[in-house]
């Protein structure tokens, strides 16, 4: 299978997944509920930036399920001069289940310890892969109050968690919802109780 075509089949899965996560910070604790859309996928994968080819403007939707479907391929979007942007997201994204099944480093974004970026996120998830991180950037959705994936791709020269508030992860659900099913992946409430 080529290397898009993976990576949009992993995402695929993600769709009937939600992640319930609670997380705290001096005695206060924040509940995140992640979940996923098709639409998402342009950006994450970073389709965007292959400015020279029309996937980059095209209607997310419409681009998510013609990969799905094998219309648009890697040698596709390979035509492109600015693939080499994206290259370095194709490994961690085929592995993007994991990596959020994983997870326990949830920072506080503020673009402002960020000068130079303009990634509009709420929280930061940053997760080991490779030798390497992976930042995973949420921000929260006003219509639904959940959080979905505004941008992701592996650390480089820059350190975006620098200067942020990093949360200590008290609980994480993985809840599939075609079935309803519930895996808890994290539970420090539970051993908090337990210990007094």
């Amino acid at each position: 299978m080529d290397k898009l075509a993976i990576c949009v089949h992993t995402f695929e899965k993600l769709l009937d997944i939600q992640y319930h996560i609670i997380i705290g910070r001096k005695g206060k604790t924040t509940k995140l509920c992640i979940s996923f859309s098709k639409l998402d996928f342009h950006h994450l994968m970073g389709l965007g930036k292959l400015k020279d080819l029309r996937i980059a403007t095209r209607n997310r939707g419409i681009v998510f399920d013609e990969i799905l479907s094998g219309k648009i391929t890697y040698e596709t979007i390979s035509k492109s001069h600015y693939l080499h942007l994206i290259e370095n997201r194709f490994r961690p994204l085929a592995h993007i289940e994991t990596l959020f099944d994983d997870n326990r480093l949830v920072f506080r974004y503020n673009m402002k310890a960020n000068q130079f970026s303009v990634i509009d996120a709420d929280y930061l998830l940053s997760t080991p892969y490779a030798k390497n991180d992976i930042y995973t950037f949420l921000a929260k959705q006003k219509e639904t109050g959940r959080y979905f994936c505004r941008s992701f791709f592996p650390k480089e020269q820059k350190d975006y968690t620098k200067g942020q508030a990093i949360y200590t992860m008290l609980y994480k659900e993985k809840i599939f919802l075609s079935t309803g099913l519930n895996q808890i992946q994290y539970n420090r409430l539970t051993t908090k109780k337990t210990e007094k």
